[in-house]
């Protein structure tokens, strides 16, 4: 696991936390695939490119059904992406 930037990707799991809870009532299990989706990234678990994938798609149908604003679902898209480690460059 690298963790060069593990402070900065743990403030946006928080921040992700924060976001849901600022933003009001979700189903039980769209806020739990949705921290999944961030403990995922967070700690470079083999799935979480899986649950990133789900957890955006889930971000989509509630921005299209109203459940969340464009402004909401880009601050959470924004944080859950800000949790995963950084891609790695190639060495020249």
């Amino acid at each position: 696991m690298n963790l060069d930037y593990m402070p900065l990707r743990g403030r946006a799991h928080t921040g992700l936390r924060t976001e849901l809870d600022r933003q009001g009532v979700l189903h039980r299990h769209e806020r739990e695939m949705l921290l999944e989706a961030a403990d995922a990234l967070l700690f470079d678990e083999p799935e979480s490119g899986l649950r990133q994938a789900e957890a955006l798609e889930l971000l989509d149908h509630l921005e299209a059904s109203e459940r969340r604003s464009p402004a909401e679902a880009a601050r959470l898209r924004a944080a859950l992406r800000s949790c995963a480690a950084p891609p790695r460059t190639a060495v020249a």
